[in-house]
């Protein structure tokens, strides 16, 4: 069976090859038909309200303190936007490897994974002598986000492992 992760990779990989198997409007067409399959609709929007008992972002229900739904939102599109997170992280946070760290699990080198320590992580950086990989990752990312952002990307990375 094919996982909640698992899905998403295997409605890009199929958008990927009808893509590339296609040429001009057809690509696009391909693109379109494959972004309208449910499985693409779960991908694109996993936490529509669900039949299933375990909904996917019931998480998001119990937010941390001072985090709104907007500053998640906002997060997710600074995250594959101007704090260019998806560049070390994976769009979908699951890392890249020798880069960055995956973001979707439990486990956390540079804090306990709670929603302050991410954003003093985000704030500070790693430095390469601290980085599992090597690979420092400079404050804010090297971006010129505010603090506000950092905040707002920070909650969103916070429900990408909850």
């Amino acid at each position: 069976m094919i996982g909640y992760k698992g899905s998403r990779w295997m409605v890009l990989l199929v958008a990927t090859v009808g893509v590339a198997a296609c040429g001009g409007d057809a690509a696009e067409s391909t693109a379109e038909a494959v972004a309208q399959t449910p499985a693409a609709a779960e991908a694109a929007n996993p936490c529509a309200e669900t039949a299933e008992a375990a909904n996917p972002c019931a998480a998001m229900q119990e937010l941390p303190e001072g985090v709104t739904a907007a500053m998640v939102e906002e997060g997710k599109g600074l995250f594959g936007g101007a704090g260019i997170c998806m560049s070390c992280h994976a769009p979908d946070g699951s890392g890249v490897p020798n880069l960055g760290a995956d973001l979707t699990d439990d486990e956390w080198t540079h804090s306990d994974g709670g929603y302050e320590g991410i954003v003093a992580t985000v704030m500070n950086g790693v430095t390469a002598d601290a980085s599992s990989s090597g690979i420092p990752m400079p404050p804010k990312g090297g971006t010129s986000i505010t603090d506000d952002q950092v905040r707002a990307v920070s909650a969103y990375v916070w429900t990408l492992s909850k």
